[in-house]
């Protein structure tokens, strides 16, 4: 693991603290029946507590990755059905075709994302 403080470990740090902020604000459940992210989970420990190791951080960012991931296409697929059927104008071709949960979600997998690459970053040196 990468032990001392330099750029790589402090920026995956930031992004997964950053994530796992967001994914608590707004009770993120992988499905309908999983419980909230929150501290009763052991991921929710793995990328807040300043305790926590690394390969515990990395660990947890791919799993809830995965799980972010799954939801965002939940909700680009709900939103691509709304869209079709409200026909909004959109003269330039760019609105999103999500739900804002959709939106959000997609915001919190691109900042795993760039937390999974950090903390890759660090163990190539």
């Amino acid at each position: 693991m990468c032990e001392t403080q330099t750029a790589a470990p402090a920026q995956a740090h930031a992004l997964t603290r950053r994530a796992a902020q967001w994914l608590d604000l707004i009770d993120f459940r992988a499905h309908a029946a999983a419980e909230p992210f929150s501290p009763s989970m052991s991921t929710y420990h793995d990328m807040l507590d300043p305790a926590a190791t690394d390969a515990a951080r990395l660990a947890a960012c791919r799993g809830m990755h995965r799980q972010v991931c799954r939801r965002v296409e939940v909700e680009r697929l709900e939103g691509e059905a709304s869209h079709a059927r409200l026909r909004p104008i959109d003269p330039y071709g760019l609105r999103w075709r999500t739900t804002p949960d959709g939106a959000t979600l997609e915001t919190i997998a691109c900042l795993l994302s760039a937390a999974i690459e950090a903390f890759q970053a660090c163990h190539e040196d």
